[in-house]
């Protein structure tokens, strides 16, 4: 499509003229065009629209843009962004374009004394104009807009009479005087052409005449006397000399000033290209400046030169570069760095104003027209980089910078990333060689990661291991991943990542230096302010707020924001190299009591929070004793009471870290409760790998330290966590240590939670009666009345669960009975849940399976409310089962989707066996004993990894059924054989094996 508003607004579709709408639609899409390939902001059209914009504007506008999208049907121009409207003009055209490039080529070819050319294109340009500019739009929408491009349209006209000159067309330029000249009666340029001309016709008398006319308009009409240029041609007239008025430079030297492009430039293929694209936009009235910022390392300097590079050819006039060591103690002088251009740009050194706006004025005049790439590294701000943006609109400016440079007003920009994993292994590949990474490719991923993936690290290390043949990648990555050493390892030659790091730092002022230091000390993963907050000293109100020195360290990409977490806190982090400088610099410059406050006190604040969390999420997990801990931050307590999960879910990773940086510090009286706060919530959501890890590192550092105490319940909840985890060949020696703890601390309560445990690691070990022993001195021992009840309910249950497993259900549900009697006075739903479900599946493999389906319901609504998905999981497959005994296919099989598909994405083992067998039942109902084969085997795979030889025994019984179903006879016989093994070996009947009734015995 064509485009034009050198006249009256104008659509053309091929031959084809399509009507722009009313004046309104008219407008809008002139200011769309005139903005082409950048947003025209919502607000400015309606301002422009509606001296009192009514409630309706923005809806009326956008009617108005859907007309217009309307009217451009088939060509989707006008797209919407967040703030506004954009016409992407793609391969349309638009006369305004062209006309400024013809005026363009015009005046380049002048230049190079191609007059005739010259002459064709600016009359070329003149033939696009059909009239004003916007004629069918009224001045109070459009006037400020249309004298730009009146004063256009007269700059061209003066240029292409200057070229006549040059061609000698004098007469030509007089007669186009007289029409110009009574509309434009204060155009000193006009005059001057009309003197130049009269005076080449011969007519010296007449120029001076008109020069007096001139004086006298200015005087009368104005106040102001002539310019220093015309007074210094009627000067040149009366000396009698021939005067000239050409305003076209000689040629110019063609600046070449970019470094060499760089070597290895791995993964930025995509964000140069996006650079690319921006850049060569030329539809505005002023240059595209483009702007990579990102934290030291991450390869600014290397993408922009690359970039460069790959426009060279685009920008013919040539290429300037600067490096304006924004990073140092003293940056660049923008004044010096202007002299230095102009001198590249050909002007000789007496020429270069000394008045620094005359300088700048040089310097954009002799940009004007140019189609030039400018390329302005390691800018220190705003200020800085001002003079050195040229006017002209068809050049490009590339700029690189630490900080955000936010007052850099309608630049487009990127925040340039680390590299992706791949990329980064590519580029040690590149360096190290293909064939050592190839054989190491553990090793290598390792050292990138350590490397935190930013490619001047990775640059150092592979370097390193580059001149060193010798050493093996498995070395090197043992060294580099020390963090108190790895800054000494990536250096080399000078390259340094700590000097880099370091220039940042020096750009800091003393307080957010001092908040830097201290965040290094503490880097968790990510934390919300309010860890700053503790940081910056606590101060109520700060010397200076907190906020304002965070923004400071983002400014300089020290400290990234991470976004908002799930209770609308903004978060941030440390690069890992980042944050081992900090910490270095804090060791250098903080005293040690300092620096072990800073880290108490944040570790303590997480506790307080902890605390605060876990107290309200029900659980059935071991709680932590009420001990003394430090008040919550005071901003952000109230999250954790308020939205307790949700708070947790933001903190996990920020509570594991501290539970291990606390460890590390030796600080047990943090470390155990705040594993313990944290416990409760991981297990209910199934974190199994953290709900292992921090009660693990916790108990190293409270037996450490002699904390008995807390030593207990830590072990008590570790024990749970290994029976979530299979892990049944541990749960004996926890269970052991954590009663002789109790009977040490002389703990009754604690003496009975051991005894439980003692007798679920026995149950799990298949020692039957060992387990009966203990759990039947934990129920006496929990009829002490200073235990609480509803340790007793769960010494019940566990010596209940071990009569289910025995293959005595009936003998199990009077002690689920007493223990569901005391839960109605204890009031622990998840408690009461966990023993509802043993009384339903007791029911079920009592042959009563009717009876179980209610208590099994209500169990499930309960794990549901609470949000214990694993919980959830195992009361759907029992209710399966009861579905399969009341002939409920469909439901049945509903249910086991649902269980089969929470344990597999929590990697609950037991969990899966379990769905994984009730599913091969399924089959086995309906007959379909090949499936029924297959799951019970993928049941048993598990059930032999974690050698839990009872469900073997009962998955054998069943696959023996089904082999014989299937006239297998050898492969029953030998399920069979086995299966009596493991029962004989156990002292167990089939009672325990609890074959469904769809499994028929085959004669």
């Amino acid at each position: 499509m064509d485009f034009g508003v050198l006249g009256p607004v104008e659509i053309r579709d091929g031959s084809r003229v399509v009507l722009a709408g009313s004046v309104r639609e008219r407008f809008i899409l002139a200011m769309l065009l005139l903005n082409a390939d950048r947003v025209v902001a919502r607000d400015r059209l309606i301002n422009a629209l509606w001296q009192d914009p009514p409630a309706s504007a923005k809806a009326q506008l956008h009617n108005m843009i859907s007309k217009l999208r309307g009217r451009l049907a088939g060509h989707e121009l006008i797209v919407t962004r967040p703030a506004g409207y954009e016409l992407l003009l793609g391969p349309h055209r638009l006369d305004l374009l062209t006309f400024r490039q013809s005026v363009e080529r015009g005046r380049r070819a002048a230049a190079e004394g191609a007059h005739r050319q010259a002459a064709a294109l600016l009359s070329d340009a003149a033939s696009l104009w059909r009239g004003p500019a916007l004629a069918d739009i009224p001045d109070e929408l459009v006037g400020s807009v249309r004298q730009p491009l009146h004063e256009e349209r007269l700059s061209a006209v003066e240029a292409q009479l200057e070229v006549d000159l040059l061609l000698g067309r004098h007469e030509d330029v007089l007669r186009e005087m007289a029409g110009l000249l009574p509309d434009h009666p204060y155009r000193e340029r006009l005059y001057e052409i009309q003197l130049v001309a009269l005076v080449h016709a011969g007519r010296q008398a007449d120029a001076l005449e008109v020069y007096q006319c001139a004086y006298r308009r200015l005087v009368d009409d104005l106040g102001v006397e002539p310019g220093p240029s015309l007074r210094d041609l009627q000067q040149r007239i009366l000396r009698g000399q021939m005067p000239t008025t050409t305003r076209f430079p000689a040629s110019r030297p063609i600046p070449r000033e970019l470094p060499p492009a760089p070597a290895l430039l791995t993964g930025r293929s995509k964000l140069i290209g996006s650079l690319s694209d921006v850049l060569l936009r030329h539809n505005g009235t002023a240059p595209t400046v483009a702007l990579l910022t990102g934290p030291s390392g991450v390869g600014k300097t290397a993408v922009a030169i690359g970039c460069a590079h790959e426009l060279a050819e685009a920008f013919p006039d040539g290429q300037l570069y600067a490096d304006l060591r924004g990073t140092y103690d003293r940056p660049a002088d923008a004044h010096t760095v202007l002299g230095r251009f102009l001198h590249a740009l050909g002007v000789d050194g007496s020429a270069v104003p000394e008045d620094h706006d005359e300088r700048i004025a040089m310097y954009r005049s002799m940009m004007a027209g140019s189609q030039m790439l400018v390329l302005l590294d390691d800018a220190a701000d705003e200020e800085q980089l001002r003079p050195l943006i040229p006017g002209a609109a068809r050049c490009g400016v590339l700029v690189t910078s630490r900080r955000e440079l936010t007052a850099l007003v309608g630049a487009a920009r990127w925040t340039v990333p680390v590299l992706s994993e791949a990329d980064a292994v590519e580029l040690a590949a590149r360096i190290i060689g293909w064939d050592r990474v190839a054989a190491a490719p553990e090793a290598t991923a390792q050292i990138v990661h350590a490397c935190g993936r930013l490619p001047l690290a990775i640059s150092i290390a592979a370097a390193r291991l580059a001149a060193r043949p010798d050493w093996t990648l498995e070395e090197f990555r043992d060294r580099l991943v020390e963090e108190r050493d790895r800054l000494d390892e990536l250096s080399v030659g000078d390259l340094d990542v700590r000097v880099s790091i370091g220039l940042s730092y020096r750009m800091l002022t003393p307080g957010p230096r001092r908040l830097f230091r201290r965040l290094g000390l503490v880097n968790a993963p990510s934390w919300p302010q309010w860890v700053a907050d503790v940081c910056a000293g606590g101060e109520r109100p700060p010397a200076a707020p907190t906020a304002r020195l965070l923004d400071q360290l983002i400014d300089v990409h020290l400290v990234e924001p991470v976004g908002r977490d799930l209770l609308g806190q903004r978060r941030f982090r440390l690069h890992d190299l980042v944050a081992a400088f900090a910490a270095e610099r804090a060791e250098a410059e903080d005293p040690p009591q300092e620096q072990d406050k800073t880290q108490s006190t944040v570790l303590s604040g997480w506790l307080g929070l902890a605390t605060e969390a876990d107290k309200q999420i029900p659980h059935d997990m071991v709680r932590a004793p009420d001990l003394e801990t430090a008040p919550p931050p005071g901003d952000a307590a109230p999250l954790a009471r308020d939205m307790p999960r949700e708070w947790f879910e933001s903190e996990r990773r920020n509570l594991v870290f501290a539970v291990e940086h606390a460890c590390r510090l030796d600080l047990p009286h943090i470390a155990g409760p705040l594993a313990l706060r944290v416990a409760g919530f991981l297990g209910l959501r199934s974190y199994n790998d953290d709900w292992d890890r921090v009660l693990y590192q916790a108990i190293l550092c409270v037996r450490r330290h002699g904390h008995t105490q807390l030593l207990t319940p830590l072990l008590a909840a570790r024990f749970i966590a290994g029976m979530r985890r299979d892990r049944f060949g541990e749960l004996a020696d926890i269970a052991t240590e954590e009663l002789s703890v109790a009977r040490r601390l002389d703990d009754r309560a604690a003496q009975v939670r051991a005894l439980v445990h003692v007798g679920m690691a026995a149950v799990r070990l298949c020692r039957f009666a060992a387990a009966v022993e203990a759990l039947e001195q934990a129920v006496t021992g929990a009829r002490n009345p200073d235990v609480a009840g509803s340790l007793r309910g769960d010494a019940l249950d566990a010596l209940a669960f071990v009569c289910m497993t025995t293959g005595r259900p009936e003998r199990a549900l009077p002690l689920l009975q007493e223990a569901l009697d005391i839960d109605r006075v204890a009031t622990n739903a998840l408690q009461t849940s966990l023993h509802l479900y043993h009384y339903g599946m007791a029911l079920t493999d009592a042959g009563r399976a009717a009876e179980a389906e209610a208590p099994l319901a209500e169990a499930l609504r309960t794990a549901r409310e609470v949000g214990n998905d694993l919980r959830a999981a195992y009361l759907e497959q029992a209710l399966a089962d009861v579905c399969l005994r009341q002939g409920r296919i469909t439901e049945a099989a509903e249910r086991l989707d649902r269980a089969r598909q929470t344990h597999e994405h929590i990697g609950d083992g037991d969990g899966l066996a379990e769905t994984q067998r009730s599913t091969a039942d399924l089959a086995a109902a309906e007959g379909r004993w090949a499936d029924a084969v297959t799951w019970l085997h993928r049941a048993l795979d598990i059930w032999q990894r974690i050698d839990s030889r009872i469900e073997i025994a009962r998955t054998l019984a069943r696959l023996e059924r089904a082999h014989l179903a299937l006239s297998n006879q050898e492969y029953a016989q030998t399920c069979h054989s086995d299966r009596r093994y493991i029962l004989d070996q156990l002292d167990l009947d089939d009672a325990c094996l609890y074959l469904p009734p769809f499994y028929p015995c085959f004669a």
